[in-house]
Order: structure tokens, then C-alpha cells, then sequence
């Protein structure tokens, strides 16, 4: 097919959209931030403490579409199979972009307080030695729960709140992003076993993906400005 006139004397091209939140705070906050969270990363090196960035994600036992290479003209030549997409696995994750390590809770209910509880209890198993932990995490309700808080301070974990509608300052978001890729695009699991052990897998052999990943969690922060 022959090229458009945006394309031929505008070199435009047909791309998808990108979201952004609608909300994001201004950007002297998000700037702000960043540097707080790079002053407490140099800290961490120095210190031998521990930094880490969590959030949960909700993944349906079905197929992701993705882009494939197919034949021009022929729409839908590359056919992917797909579940009811009747039961999820939620993930909740932190990440140490340091050391490239995860520690994760996979299970079918809801993420809440006692969640939160549990994968703060897991993250101080994960590093019994680290002097001070620092988390950061959205503003969701079961994160600021007054027992989450108290807990958190009984293990020396510093809970430091993002911005509301920041995501773009939560590096876990791009591991969920990569992990979806790897793990869920254009994959189909005839069983919901199989897929909790594709998921299980993945972060049970994280750095096998160490070479992607380092280049991938760097501590350089997207600044969204708000239209």
C-alpha cells in the first residue's frame, strides 16, 4: 500500500497511544521525589541498607495479544488460543533494583492489609541482616493501614508513600511490564497450574533475566507532565 501524505511530507507514522495518568502531580513534586529516592538509594549503597519499590499486579489466567510478525493484507494469519479468563493470580512484589532480586506472594484473593503484613514479614526473612529497609509504595488504602505501620516499624521498614498518581516514580512497574511480556504475551497455559507455575517460575529464576533487567531498572525517572 502505498504511503499517506503524513507519512511521505511529515514523516509521521500510525501509532498506538500511550497512557498517562490524567492526574500526575506537577512536576517540581515529581522532581522532588526523585531526589529523594536517589539520596536514599546512595545512602543504601553506602550503608549496606536495603531499598526497595512494591506493588501488586492482577494477572487473568488468559492469553495477551501482542504484535506479531505477520503477512500484509492477510488480518489475522497469526492466531493465539485463549482461556474463560475466569481466575486470577494476584502478585504482590518488591523489588530491590540494587541487587536485581525479588521477593513476591502469589495467591488467588484479594491484596489487603494483612497481605501487606505478610510480605513484610517475608521481606525481612529475605534480608534478617540489613540494618534499615526502605520501601517505597503507593497510597492505597491496606498500605496505610495503622497495623501496616506499626509492623513495618517493628522490622525497621520505612514506608515512603509515592505521590498520588505517579506510577511512573515506581520502578516495579516496568518489571511488571517486562514480566508480562515474558511471560504472558502471546502465551497461552491450557491449565490454571500452568500458568501459576509459568508465574512461579519466573521470579524463582529471576536472574536468568539479569542482563535485560540491568539495563531495564535503571534509576532514571520518566517526569509526566500533566496536560
Amino acid at each position: 500500500m502505498a504511503q499517506s501524505l503524513y507519512e511521505k511530507k511529515l514523516y509521521c507514522s500510525y501509532k498506538k497511544t500511550r497512557l498517562i495518568p490524567g492526574k500526575a502531580p506537577d512536576v517540581p513534586t515529581q522532581e522532588a521525589f526523585v531526589e529523594d529516592i536517589l539520596s536514599i538509594v546512595e545512602d543504601a549503597r553506602q550503608n549496606k541498607n536495603v531499598v526497595l519499590f512494591s506493588d501488586p499486579v492482577h494477572q487473568i489466567h488468559n492469553n495477551e495479544n501482542d504484535y506479531a510478525w505477520q503477512f500484509r493484507g492477510k488480518e489475522g494469519t497469526k492466531t493465539v488460543l485463549a482461556n474463560t479468563g475466569r481466575r486470577r493470580l494476584n502478585i504482590i512484589g518488591a523489588l530491590n533494583p540494587l541487587l536485581l532480586k525479588t521477593t513476591t506472594l502469589l495467591m488467588e484473593g484479594s491484596c489487603d492489609r494483612e497481605v501487606i503484613k505478610a510480605l513484610l514479614r517475608q521481606i525481612r526473612k529475605d534480608y534478617p541482616e540489613a540494618p534499615k529497609i526502605t520501601m517505597f509504595l503507593d497510597n492505597a488504602g491496606y498500605n496505610r493501614a495503622h497495623d501496616v505501620q506499626e509492623l513495618a516499624q517493628e522490622f525497621n521498614i520505612t514506608l515512603r508513600y509515592l505521590p498520588p498518581y505517579a506510577p511512573n516514580l515506581n520502578l516495579i512497574e516496568r518489571l511488571w511490564k517486562f514480566f508480562k511480556k515474558k511471560i504472558m504475551k502471546n502465551k497461552y497455559y491450557p491449565s490454571f497450574q500452568s500458568f501459576y507455575q509459568a508465574i512461579d517460575n519466573f521470579f524463582k529464576n529471576f536472574s536468568d533475566y539479569e542482563k535485560e533487567l540491568r539495563s531495564l531498572l535503571t534509576l532514571k525517572f520518566q517526569i509526566i507532565k500533566a496536560i
